[in-house]
């Protein structure tokens, strides 16, 4: 025989339960609702005439702030494809759980180390690997993270500023030639070069990007991440135009980019590009 007791309590369960969900479902829309006013978030990807595409993006939201992902992939057939994937996928994955605004130097290592260690375990030794680029936002203050040839940029006041080096050789050959640790014969020769000095799933890779103090924001901003099919495949004065078109809103400016991209990429590579436009008070 049930006792009445039995039912008072399956009840009670079944109502704090009830309350719970109906606690998270109002948790997440308010988290959207917030980062939905203050960013404005936009992106496209292309493939152009290569067999497979290896860039790949994502955005994570939470109320530790907004971290987005792109990461360009690099390798023969699957690798590069699939190193992107397993690098976005992996730094996402760890900001949700690990994500926090007081250790974001900690969290970039950590991620960018980690999402290194799973490309190898899945991808044949040197095959692949992929150019990796996070920004975490938190308020009006911008922290990033970046290996490899992808790019990060801002524009303001109607001009579109280079935040990140990169590693290309090219970029390091710059730095030692103006450090006076190369000649300049030399620089100009790694100028011509497109390798990539380092990137995540390289077995001696260790050289992580990382802003050294969060980079304040204004109202405005368009924060640019973007992977080199399109920073190469457009004049950086074309894109300083499409942005600064103030009729436009931001998904239709980051379609105009990649349309302009697309005609103007005589390789026809992959490209990935994400607008985030801060829309706070300051």
């Amino acid at each position: 025989m049930i006792n009445i007791n039995d039912y008072s309590n399956l009840k009670f369960i079944f109502l704090l339960l009830a309350v719970l969900i109906l606690l998270l479902i109002a948790r997440n829309f308010l988290i959207r609702r917030i980062y939905k006013q203050e960013l404005e978030i936009a992106n496209e990807i292309f493939i152009g005439n290569e067999e497979i595409q290896e860039d790949y993006l994502e955005v994570v939201n939470k109320s530790n702030g907004t971290m987005a992902v792109l990461a360009d992939g690099l390798g023969k057939n699957e690798a590069g494809r699939i190193s992107s994937i397993v690098a976005v996928k992996t730094i996402s994955k760890l900001f949700k759980e690990e994500g926090n605004k007081e250790k974001i130097t900690y969290f970039f290592k950590k991620a960018f180390n980690k999402a290194s260690r799973e490309i190898i375990k899945r991808v044949e030794k040197d095959k692949g690997g992929a150019s990796v680029l996070s920004v975490i936002i938190y308020d009006n203050l911008l922290s990033y993270a970046l290996v490899g040839d992808v790019m990060l940029a801002i524009f303001r006041n109607k001009e579109l500023v280079k935040l990140s080096n990169g590693h290309s050789i090219s970029e390091v050959a710059k730095k030692q030639y103006y450090n006076g640790k190369i000649q300049k014969d030399q620089a100009l020769y790694a100028l011509k070069e497109k390798k990539l000095l380092y990137y995540i799933g390289q077995e001696s890779f260790r050289d992580i990007e990382i802003s050294e103090t969060p980079i304040e924001i204004q109202k405005n901003d368009i924060i640019i991440l973007m992977s080199r099919g399109v920073y190469e495949g457009l004049r950086w004065i074309e894109i300083e135009r499409i942005l600064g078109n103030k009729k436009a809103n931001i998904n239709e400016i980051c379609g105009q980019i990649m349309e302009n991209v697309k005609d103007n990429n005589k390789n026809n590579c992959n490209g990935s590009i994400m607008l985030m436009k801060y829309c706070g008070k300051k």
